[in-house]
């Protein structure tokens, strides 16, 4: 038993090597709000991929497949339809809400809000 006890804290002072704990994440030099841009795609718009080598870079080494987008379409009298999409290299993704809603008219977009898709 004793045996055992001795060697639990050396075991549980190895699992970060096999975790990949060596050393420190490769981190992206630019913000996942950077590698997206908004586009008049749909009836309400949409965003696609900013095809930058900085935002490429993300994608190549892995750190993320793109960048998920989520916000709101904005309605006359405040009204509003929530939405979240993933845009990727060569995948754009287009706002599912119509351009009007109850009767009104989109006025716009508001409360976007990015991060990495990993």
């Amino acid at each position: 038993m004793k045996k055992i006890i001795l060697a639990l804290p050396f075991l549980t002072s190895c699992f970060p090597a096999f975790a990949g704990g060596s050393g420190p994440e490769w981190q992206p030099q630019i913000s996942p709000s950077q590698c997206i841009q908004y586009t008049e795609i749909g009836e309400t718009g949409g965003y696609k991929w900013n095809n930058i080598d900085a935002c490429n870079e993300v994608v190549h080494r892995g750190y993320a497949s793109g960048a998920f987008v989520s916000g709101k379409v904005v309605y006359e009298g405040g009204g509003t339809i929530e939405y979240t999409g993933l845009v990727a290299p060569d995948a754009p993704y287009t706002i599912q809400a119509p351009s009007t809603h109850n009767g009104k008219k989109k006025v716009g977009h508001g409360g976007a809000y990015t991060y990495w898709a990993r």
